[in-house]
């Protein structure tokens, strides 16, 4: 680091690298900032996220206080964080996904549509998708509002302080993703398994080195000085070789994935964790993946996730014989409808300890339907909505 610093202050090296010194300074300073505004913070509690029967990210909650009541985290107007330490790779538009569908069902739509296109800000500030070993973190601070770092370089800051709030009820709202993962974060349970990957799970230099690039303004465009006419000689020449030598289009192969509802579901961390085999990394066409979601989008998945939860809800019966045994759990279900209203498919991505439970769980999903038509704003052929049904004993 120090041999880049001197050879760019001689002027002995090449613009590359001294694009490169840029980068390493402005990754430092970025480090060297966050740890200072969160010196004061400690860990509230930390869960890990399962989906799929794997471990896709630890989340960790940080207070300057210990606090085990939701609602009064909520209202508090003192420093937080929540953080994302990523235990696999997401597409851009199932990380989307995971994050409004929880928002729907956790805030109201006066809360919501107020801060509707900072939430979407938010979440599409990363321009890379997700990958395993990155750091998202969204902060709140009384002074300063929301903000949202990636891999140390904050992306958005002096946001309203709501849009943390409306993130922020995603693990403490009254529908987490389960109530274990919930009661974790409130450190009423402890998961020595989340604390120990915190402090393991670490970014590579090179998304770091990314997410500081995003933050450099680009180089202005010169104008091109105009070169001399060539000779008509030179200028038949060049035509003829134009003509004669035209350079082929590469040939690509169609990508293969299994999809359900428009997006990667079943076969997306399969593909992943052969391209981490092999030494490869997603592509880049991945990465730089393009979402047209807008506000109105938005709002209108925020009214209908919850018309199809309180229809699922309605339909759920306790087995007797699992009360009878004490027998208590989540299970989280992956509901696709079509635009009609009518159930696609089901496909549970997380079973509790007891069959009697997930059966429960499947039955009640199909006994809701059908449901109500898609808007008209939600442009995608079919609806999905990944959902925890927790059953648990007053």
């Amino acid at each position: 680091m120090n041999n880049h610093s001197h050879s760019q202050y001689r002027g002995q090296r090449k613009a590359g690298t001294q694009n490169y010194s840029l980068i390493s300074f402005a990754i430092i300073g970025v480090m060297l900032l966050c740890n200072t505004a969160n010196a004061e913070l400690s860990l509230n509690g930390s869960a890990i996220y399962k989906d799929l029967g794997k471990q896709q990210f630890v989340a960790a909650l940080y207070l300057d206080t210990q606090n085990n009541n939701a609602n009064s985290i909520q209202l508090e107007q003192s420093a937080k964080r929540m953080e994302v330490k990523m235990l696999n790779n997401y597409s851009k538009r199932r990380w989307l996904n995971l994050w409004m569908q929880s928002i729907s069902i956790n805030n109201d739509r006066e809360s919501f549509s107020g801060s509707a296109q900072e939430v979407i800000d938010m979440m599409q500030a990363p321009k890379s998708a997700p990958q395993k070993g990155d750091i998202i973190e969204y902060r709140f601070d009384p002074k300063q509002g929301t903000s949202v770092i990636f891999n140390g370089t904050e992306l958005i800051s002096n946001y309203p302080g709501e849009v943390f709030n409306i993130l922020l009820r995603t693990w403490i709202g009254p529908i987490p993703p389960t109530t274990l993962f919930k009661e974790q974060l409130l450190g009423n349970s402890d998961d020595s398994r989340a604390k120990a990957l915190l402090e393991t799970v670490k970014p590579q230099p090179k998304r770091i080195a990314l997410a500081a690039s995003w933050m450099i303004p680009p180089k202005p465009v010169l104008p091109a000085t105009p070169e001399p006419a060539p000779e008509p000689a030179q200028t038949k020449v060049l035509a003829e070789v134009e003509e004669v030598a035209p350079t082929p289009a590469p040939e690509q192969q169609p990508a293969e994935s299994t999809t359900i509802g428009g997006d990667k579901i079943a076969g997306a961390d399969e593909s992943e964790e052969a391209d981490r085999a092999e030494g490869t990394e997603p592509s880049e066409e991945q990465e730089e993946e393009a979402i047209d979601f807008n506000v109105a989008e938005a709002l209108a998945q925020r009214d209908y996730t919850p018309l199809v939860v309180a229809q699922i809800y309605k339909s759920i019966s306790y087995p007797n014989r699992a009360a009878e045994k004490n027998q208590q759990g989540t299970v989280r279900i992956a509901v696709i409808i079509d635009r009609s209203g009518e159930l696609v498919d089901t496909v549970t991505t997380q079973e509790s300890k007891y069959r009697l439970l997930n059966q429960a769980a499947l039955k009640a999903v199909k006994k809701a339907a059908p449901f109500p038509e898609l808007p008209a704003e939600i442009k995608a052929d079919s609806f999905e909505l990944n959902l925890p049904i927790t059953f648990r004993l007053k």
